[in-house]
This record gives C-alpha cells, sequence and structure tokens, in this order.
C-alpha cells in the first residue's frame, strides 16, 4: 500500500481504512525508526510511538480507532457548497473569507469557509513581518551611529491641522529630513520650496557640524528625486553627490521602485505628523521653528524607541562613542530654516518653553542649546 502524508490520508478514509493505515505506518516505524517515518508523512512523533506501544501490547486490537466521534456530521458544509467556495475564491483568489462571504452571499459561516479554503490549499502562508524587521534591525544594529545618514523631504501641504496655519502664517511648506540610521537621530530643516539648492543647504549644514567631530566612514543615502540630482547621475553635473564627496563621504541612492529602501527616515515622517502637526498651533514663522526644535529634541532625547531597545537617539549614540562627547555635540545641530539667509539659527541658545507640561523636566527648562 503506497501512503501518502497522513492528513491527506485520513481525508479520505473511512473508520473502516483507519487500521490498515496505521499499521502500516507502524510497521515502518519498526524497520526505520519513529523520527524518519514522522518525517516522511508529516505527523507527530508521539502518535507513532502510542500506535507503537498499543500495537505491542495488544497487538492488531490497539490499532483500531477508539474515536467516540460520529461518522457522518450533518450539519458539515455539503460538498456542492464546498466547490462553490472553491470556485469562487478561483476567480478571486485575492478575498478571504470575509470578502467571498460579503460578495458571494455564501450560506457558510467564516470559519467554515476558511476551513474549506485551508483544506484545499488556498490559505497563502502569511509573511512573518516582525522576523523581517527583527533581521534589519540585525543589520543597521552593525552601523556605528552617524556612519549612515537617510535624507528625504516631507510635504506639509496635506497635512489638515497643519495647512490652515500654513497658508495664514505663511510657514514652512516642506521638511527636509536627515536621519541617522543606527540610533534615529534626527535632523530638520524648513523651506517653502523643493530644489537642488535646498537639499545642497540641508546637506551642508548638518555634514560640516558632523564632519567636525566625526572622522570615521559616512554614507548619505536619497531616493532618486531630481532634488537630489537623481536625474543627474554623472558626477561632473551631480551637484548633490559632489557636495556629499566635498565632506569625504559616499552618496547611495536607492535601488528604483524599492521606497522601502529609505524607510528609516520615511517612518519618521509618519511619527512626526502625529506627535506634532496634527497637535501643535503655531503664532508665526519664528514660533514654528522654536516648537519644531522643542520636538526634535524631545524626540532625540527623551522620547524611546521601542524597535530599538526603548532607547532615546542619544543614548544609543552615546553608547557607541563612550569615550567622547560627540553624540552630545552632534545632537545640537538645530532646526534651520532653508529660507533665511542669515541662518541665526544656532546663535544665542534656544530653550524648551514649548514642550508639554508633562514632558518638561528641570534639566530641560534650565538647559540651552549653545552654538558649537
Amino acid at each position: 500500500m503506497q501512503l501518502n502524508k497522513y492528513s491527506n490520508l485520513m481525508k479520505i478514509a473511512g473508520k473502516e481504512k483507519y487500521f490498515s493505515i496505521r499499521k502500516s505506518i507502524v510497521l515502518e516505524a519498526l524497520k526505520n525508526g519513529i523520527k524518519p517515518t514522522a518525517e516522511k508523512y508529516n505527523m507527530s512523533k508521539n502518535s507513532i510511538r502510542l500506535w507503537m506501544r498499543r500495537f505491542q501490547k495488544e497487538g492488531n486490537d490497539g490499532l483500531i480507532d477508539r474515536r467516540n466521534g460520529p461518522n457522518n456530521i450533518p450539519h458539515k458544509t455539503s460538498k456542492i457548497v464546498e466547490k462553490q467556495i472553491v470556485a469562487y475564491r478561483s476567480r478571486a483568489p485575492c478575498y478571504g473569507a470575509k470578502r467571498l462571504k460579503y460578495f458571494f452571499d455564501l450560506d457558510a459561516s467564516l470559519g467554515a469557509i476558511h476551513r474549506i479554503l485551508k483544506d484545499h490549499g488556498l490559505i497563502k502562508r502569511r509573511k512573518r513581518k516582525n522576523q523581517k524587521k527583527n533581521d534589519l534591525r540585525k543589520i543597521k544594529a552593525k552601523y556605528l551611529s552617524f556612519e549612515k545618514l537617510q535624507m528625504d523631504i516631507k510635504y506639509l501641504t496635506d497635512i489638515p491641522p497643519y495647512w490652515e496655519q500654513m497658508t495664514r502664517l505663511k510657514l514652512p511648506k516642506f521638511q527636509y529630513t536627515i536621519r541617522d540610521v543606527k540610533s534615529g537621530m534626527l535632523f530638520l530643516g524648513y523651506a517653502d520650496e523643493i530644489s537642488v539648492e535646498k537639499s545642497i543647504k540641508m546637506l551642508h549644514y548638518v555634514l560640516s557640524r558632523i564632519r567636525k567631530w566625526y572622522s570615521k566612514r559616512l554614507i548619505v543615502q536619497t531616493d532618486n528625486g531630481v532634488e537630489f540630482s537623481g536625474t543627474t547621475r554623472h558626477y561632473e553635473n551631480n551637484y548633490f553627490t559632489q557636495t556629499v564627496a566635498s565632506y569625504r563621504a559616499i552618496h547611495k541612492y536607492i535601488p528604483p521602485g524599492h521606497c522601502n529602501a529609505n524607510s528609516d527616515v520615511e517612518s519618521i515622517h509618519a511619527t512626526i505628523e502625529e506627535e506634532f502637526y496634527n497637535l501643535t498651533n503655531f503664532s508665526s514663522r519664528e514660533d514654528f521653528i522654536a516648537k519644531a526644535e522643542s520636538y526634535r529634541q524631545f524626540y532625540n532625547l527623551e522620547r524611546p524607541n521601542f524597535s530599538k531597545g526603548a532607547k532615546a537617539p542619544w543614548l544609543i549614540a552615546q553608547q557607541d562613542h563612550h569615550n567622547s562627547d560627540i553624540a552630545t555635540i552632534i545632537e545640537f545641530i538645530n532646526v534651520i530654516d532653508l529660507e533665511n539667509k542669515r541662518n541665526r539659527t544656532n546663535a544665542g541658545g534656544q530653550t524648551f518653553p514649548v514642550l508639554p507640561a508633562f514632558l518638561k523636566k528641570d534639566f530641560f527648562t534650565s538647559f540651552q542649546i549653545k552654538n558649537f
């Protein structure tokens, strides 16, 4: 008797066939071993071990099916309905049990539809997203803080709570974001337009301060947008890449069509929208820059990142550079208004008066960011 997977055999066999199937499996286990037999028929080793004990103790009687369940289940979904469900699924392979029931008006329950799809091998095994994320986190953890930066631009013109204030107070329309891959440390700039000029200005502002204290390998990663000279790959005409190279750094573009390759910097855009733009009121452009700086300090110094061991970005960077003050010095790269020609963002220090009351601490309320 040629055997297949045990679970498949049980679907087509009645109780009268159970004995012959079990005896064949037991005889093979006695000959080849329990583990190889269990792997061959994709079944539990404990089940084979139980049958072997019963067979050795009681002989053939020990392999007779002892379950008390009924031979026939009256309320079980009929074969006709089962075939209909399979046919509907073939017409709409992207639909699960809930959508099949809704669109095709099926009488079967969601559980029954799901079981039928599973029995016919029509349920795709979901990709383990968390496992992928964990694998990526292990790779990113190998970087040194400030070794790899990602840069991107966030549109502020599509945020409802912010849009009215933006138009009335002439607030910035675009956020230029640079984020460190290892620590998650955040650097922000704001402008009223998207251009290579503004991107280079933001890049120069951040890299000039990082390179003053960090001398090791440095990578800047961007998407392929025109603001990063993505349409001009020839080095002699690619002013953005030339600016990166002038700081002894490497410029890398993400592969076309792989937007998630820049996920570290893009993920912060959703966070800052929910925690800052949707909740904050502004009185002027200067007030906006001051509050954006307060949020940036809160994010870098206080806010734990639970995907990075519940540590704030500054703490991760400090642990990487524990023998120096690089993490603290680089963290104080203040928010810059890219439309301000004087760029007096760092002059005179910046306090934290706009943090919510529950976030204020003596350390922050008394501390001022000094120009380094």
